[in-house]
């Protein structure tokens, strides 16, 4: 089973969630949706898109919560987005502290989330 067959089965769920004026499609795999049925907070996506020497996209899973610019998909499941445009090439962990966080220049058209061997896994497109 590859990865598109995860989230195109019609055994996971799927939410609309309307950002500043665009929607964005949130996929659950099957093993998603039983993982954070079994939450009793929510999980956040965080989805990062990097601009350094060239575009980097990454997601980041946040077991805790975090209070800047959450966006609730559901009382299970809360997006990030944020942006890293860094002053060098090098991406650092002081870079990434002092991550941007944008709305507007920076919007995924869909997001997929799922739980494979006891972790999450995650893309998002554009």
């Amino acid at each position: 089973m590859n990865w598109l067959t995860l989230f195109t089965g019609g055994k996971g769920s799927s939410a609309t969630v309307n950002i500043s004026g665009k929607e964005v499609e949130v996929f659950c795999s099957a093993s998603a949706v039983r993982a954070l049925a079994k939450r009793d907070m929510p999980l956040i996506v965080e989805l990062e898109l990097a601009f350094a020497c060239f575009a980097r996209k990454q997601v980041y899973f946040h077991e805790t919560s975090i209070s800047r610019n959450v966006i609730e998909v559901n009382g299970k499941l809360a997006l990030l987005i944020s942006t890293i445009v860094p002053d060098t090439c090098e991406v650092t962990a002081k870079a990434r502290s002092t991550a941007t966080t944008t709305l507007r220049n920076f919007m995924p058209r869909w997001v997929r989330v799922g739980y494979v061997k006891g972790k999450w896994v995650g893309e998002y497109g554009l």
